[in-house]
């Protein structure tokens, strides 16, 4: 079960069906994993199965879950370079990865 959102079990987690390598597996991740994924998937011309084989393929024993937020995260570092940081205080960058994945409790 998927744990609720701003309680002890955790954000709310969305399980997928992806083909790993050809064969069928379940994942769960947040939904903006998710759309992350989507997103690069859609920049590289490439398919969810597709791009999920590949960390697949890489990921030796390290966890697949894990290895798909590890390589979201690389890829936007590396996309973005070093564009947008700021020597004086919070960047935008920073304020709007914080708003977008963890929004302001009203």
């Amino acid at each position: 079960m998927a744990g609720r959102q701003g309680n002890k079990e955790g954000p709310v987690l969305v399980c997928r069906n992806v083909k790993v390598s050809g064969r069928r597996t379940s994942l769960r991740m947040e939904p903006y994993i998710w759309e992350s994924l989507k997103e690069i998937c859609e920049r590289e011309g490439l398919t969810l199965n597709d791009i999920c084989t590949q960390i697949d393929q890489r990921r030796g024993e390290a966890n697949l879950t894990a290895s798909i937020r590890v390589f979201i995260v690389s890829y936007f570092r590396n996309a973005i370079g070093s564009r947008g940081f700021s020597e004086d205080g919070p960047s935008t960058i920073l304020r709007k990865a914080m708003d977008d994945a963890i929004p302001p409790f009203d």
